[in-house]
């Protein structure tokens, strides 16, 4: 699930072609290095777990660059090892 946080208020990003629902079912093993990929294009955003996609979501609300968070749920466990950005390859 993405999500949008204005003025301190968190709102999830709805998945194209869907209204509601929370992200999408997938498995996630514990103990073990995963790879979480964001692609964004324009008002366009693409979720990628380790090289599958997962799903995409559209919203215009922030036009311009800069700013960009990580969240996760309280009951989990989660390292971050790097975060990346810049021009696809």
């Amino acid at each position: 699930m993405l999500y949008k946080t204005i003025q301190g208020v968190r709102r999830a990003l709805d998945i194209v072609g869907r209204t509601g629902g929370y992200g999408v079912k997938i498995y996630v093993p514990a103990n073990q290095w995963s790879n979480l990929r964001v692609e964004f294009k324009g008002p366009r955003f693409k979720a990628i777990y380790n090289g599958q996609a997962l799903f995409e979501v559209e919203d215009e609300t922030f036009v311009e660059a800069g700013m960009v968070g990580l969240w996760t749920k309280a009951d989990s466990v989660t390292l971050f090892d790097a975060i990346t950005y810049g021009a696809s390859e």
